[in-house]
């Protein structure tokens, strides 16, 4: 039984990353095509659906350390983590947006856009704990119905 939960984690961990890899290809395509220019609501969609996968990678990673029956240190663990991971995304792209820029438009011919203003950041961090959220009532549902 151990065998089958430890492959049933790494299973959920490939998905997971799986998604999170599209969602990656997903934003250098913008950075290119200028998505998040052209569409306001596509940085909301894209750091929605990272905190909401990230979550999920967290779940399964540290599903081995997380307690039994106390729901709300789990949600606040795995959110943390999620959040975590989140000024982790923000930090990489201001240090992108200070050092990447002209490289990209010298070499590409390619006017990126790394990272907005303050208001931005927090939005983003917002997004990526709310998709972390919607993990965790998507999952008390369904818990639920299947009881």
């Amino acid at each position: 039984m151990k065998k089958f939960v430890k492959n049933a984690k790494f299973k959920l961990m490939k998905k997971a990353l799986i998604a999170l890899f599209l969602l990656f290809m997903t934003n250098m395509g913008s950075l290119y095509y200028s998505w998040y220019l052209r569409w306001d609501w596509f940085d909301t969609i894209q750091h929605f659906l990272g905190g909401f996968f990230v979550a999920i990678l967290m779940t399964a990673y540290l599903k081995d350390h997380l307690i039994s029956g106390n729901k709300l240190k789990n949600i606040l663990i795995i959110a943390g983590a999620t959040v975590f991971i989140g000024v982790v995304w923000e930090f990489s792209e201001f240090i992108a947006n200070q050092t990447l820029v002209e490289p990209t438009r010298k070499y590409f011919g390619i006017d990126a856009y790394f990272m907005g203003d303050l208001a931005d950041t927090m939005t983003d961090l917002l997004l990526d704990m709310l998709g972390a959220f919607a993990l965790f009532a998507i999952h008390s549902l369904w818990r639920r119905n299947s009881h």
